[in-house]
């Protein structure tokens, strides 16, 4: 439901890691996937070389994607039945293979590929869509807030079968 898998071609790394922001636009490719309201309108990513996050902005909801460069897996933060839940997913071990435009640094490990993309499709449960990057700034390590990229408060911790017996119980009581 919620891992995010990006096409991709293979990419190589640069040495020095980059640090800044790109804030992507957002484009349903199939038509049902335009009229849910857990699709993002925007995604603006943000990294200061070591650590990034991903702020998913749609109708209805924030999402917030948090990791660091060093790790096999990542926080997926956002908002369930009313309740603030922090999911902890692993990083995708294979890399798919089809075309993008690409900026030459490392891409997020929630995306499954080399490089950070200018424009690319992305799948997220049934929905396909594309992002496009609409805006790119270079930001210097040093001027980012040291809390920027640390795990706000308030978000409990779940997995997916606590989300799954959440849904099996909404279910049920409407029984």
């Amino acid at each position: 439901m919620l891992l995010l898998a990006v096409c991709c071609s293979s990419i190589a790394h640069t040495s020095q890691p980059w640090s800044g922001k790109v804030i992507y636009d957002v484009t349903p490719l199939n038509v049902e996937a335009s009229e849910w309201d857990y699709l993002p309108h925007t995604m603006t990513y943000e990294t200061n070389g070591k650590a990034w996050k991903i702020t998913e902005k749609g109708t209805s909801f924030e999402r917030i994607w948090m990791g660091t460069f060093e790790r096999l897996d990542y926080h997926v933060l956002f908002h369930f039945l009313g309740h603030a839940v922090e999911l902890i997913e692993q990083c995708p071990t294979t890399t798919p293979n089809v075309s993008g435009q690409w900026y030459e640094h490392d891409a997020p490990c929630s995306w499954a590929i080399a490089a950070l993309p200018k424009s690319c499709t992305l799948k997220d449960g049934p929905a396909l869509y594309q992002i496009n990057a609409r805006e790119k700034a270079d930001i210097p390590e040093r001027k980012w807030d040291r809390k920027a990229f640390e795990l706000p408060a308030g978000y409990e911790p779940v997995d997916r079968l606590a989300l799954a017996a959440l849904l099996t119980q909404m279910g049920s009581s409407k029984d």
